[in-house]
């Protein structure tokens, strides 16, 4: 079904098909622009750093590569779940969640199989992990942090 705020109905079958309506359309894509182009921007960044050569984070020699993975995609998530909310109405918080949790999945997945072509850098299942564990968790703390549509554990059939 056509939404009928998009199109102007037209009075005379003169007009067939209807009119857009420019205002809707521009509203429309000043909000996709708004919520989605940080995230595009937020994952360039993400496959920028992983194709730097030799990058190695430490900590007084304690390897933390995997909380900055969990961190790094912790905000991901939140962007995502961010975008989901606020471009696509009617999605319950379990649909974001699961939607935040694929993307980040998948992502995370490519961006491992990138850094395995990359000088002086591996894949690492352990950083897959992470990847994902900070996507859900970026993905719960923006539920946490809005009211969307109660969450229930119960309803996750």
């Amino acid at each position: 079904s056509l939404n009928t705020k998009v199109f102007e109905r037209s009075r005379t079958s003169q007009d067939y098909p209807p009119k857009l309506n420019t205002k809707v359309i521009q509203r429309r894509r000043m909000k996709f622009f708004k919520f989605w182009f940080p995230v595009l921007l937020y994952f360039v960044i993400i496959f920028y750093v992983s194709s730097l050569p030799h990058l190695r984070v430490s900590f007084k020699g304690l390897p933390v590569d995997k909380l900055f993975h969990l961190l790094e995609y912790s905000v991901a998530g939140f962007l995502l779940a961010r975008a989901f909310h606020n471009t696509q109405e009617g999605l319950s918080k379990r649909t974001i969640v699961w939607r935040v949790v694929l993307f980040c999945f998948f992502y995370g997945l490519t961006d491992e199989f990138h850094q395995a072509f990359v000088a002086g850098r591996s894949a690492s299942w352990g950083d897959w992990l992470m990847d994902t564990l900070g996507g859900l968790l970026g993905g719960f703390n923006y539920q946490s942090s809005h009211r969307i549509k109660k969450f229930s554990i119960d309803g996750m059939h």
